[in-house]
């Protein structure tokens, strides 16, 4: 990246070696009381920022999952905040929200998805993760958690990988689930699950009273890559009637790939997987796809569901 001439002010380096309050330092302890010249404030940014941050972009940048801006979305950033859309739901903003629709289209054909699944932009893999657990508990509950809430209910047990990324423990304390009723499933030497403890499991639980409302399998561990066995675990779930929800934020994007998609154990033709969430491919957001072939009810946690644009056929509901 370059702003003058030949000065290159991006550092050598992926990860800034700063100390915590490195950057605090640099910053005035209170507001200017008078504007400043455009100059001053480009020799702030170069002065501060590069040098504090973490550069995804940089070729010795290897951590988490893929995140490279290209100049076709830099470009697309820019008219997006000329335009300064609040994407909240259709009538805020109509082209948002079916420009998104049509392109999610697009984006699931590429990656080999079947026709029934459709998909929305979210601001995060979390976020995704957040709205699959919130559907299996509804599902689970006949669709009364968001009216009646979970006092009374049977204890729910949700299940995932030992490998799993940190989001689906967020996700089963914000959906009130709890953190003790994750069961975090141990894997083979390869670190994909074990199906046979994942079944194992769901009988000890089924046996003590408690109710069994999904798995959350990964495609891509973020820690060291880990991939699941999709097909062996989809068979369990289908077998007690668990919905699946695949995290591949941080390999998924693979499937883009037709002679790669056999690595991911028949997964886009798997009539269990109810949804499945990828990064990479929609720049600084999360690509999520639901098995859901028409508008579910006015109950469902579609309808809440955190994403950037909804349909505008949620407007009635």
């Amino acid at each position: 990246m370059q702003l003058t001439g030949r000065k290159t002010i991006i550092p050598h380096y992926g990860r800034a070696p700063l100390n915590k309050g490195a950057s605090a330092a640099l910053l005035s302890k209170s507001p200017p009381n008078d504007p400043e010249p455009m100059s001053e404030i480009f020799a702030d940014f170069e002065r501060i920022v590069p040098a504090g941050m973490t550069h995804w972009q940089h070729p010795r940048f290897f951590a988490y999952f893929p995140a490279n801006a290209a100049p076709a979305s830099m470009l697309a950033e820019q008219l997006c905040n000329a335009i300064a859309a609040q994407g909240m739901i259709w009538q805020s903003a109509p082209v948002a929200t079916e420009m998104e629709e049509v392109m999610m289209s697009w984006l699931a054909q590429a990656l080999g998805l079947p026709a029934h699944f459709n998909g929305t932009i979210h601001d995060s893999a979390t976020t995704a993760t957040l709205s699959a657990v919130l559907t299996m508990r509804e599902a689970a509950l006949n669709r009364q958690g968001l009216s009646a809430g979970l006092s009374g209910q049977k204890r729910l047990r949700l299940y995932t990988s030992a490998q799993a990324h940190s989001s689906v423990d967020k996700a089963t304390r914000i959906a009130g689930i709890g953190q003790d009723n994750l069961v975090k499933i141990p894997t083979n030497p390869n670190f994909s699950i074990n199906v046979d403890l994942l079944e194992q499991s769901i009988l000890t639980n089924q046996a003590a009273g408690h109710l069994p409302i999904g798995l959350v399998l990964v495609i891509g561990g973020t820690s060291i890559g880990a991939m699941d066995d999709i097909a062996a675990a989809q068979k369990i779930a289908a077998k007690y009637n668990m919905p699946v929800h695949v995290d591949a934020a941080w390999a998924g994007s693979a499937m883009i790939c037709p002679e790669f998609r056999p690595l991911l154990g028949g997964l886009t033709q798997s009539k269990a997987l109810s949804s499945i969430h990828i990064n990479g491919l929609v720049h600084s957001s999360t690509a999520q796809y639901n098995s859901s072939p028409t508008l579910p009810s006015k109950s469902a946690p579609w309808v809440c569901a955190p994403a950037i644009c909804k349909p505008k056929a949620h407007m009635s509901l």
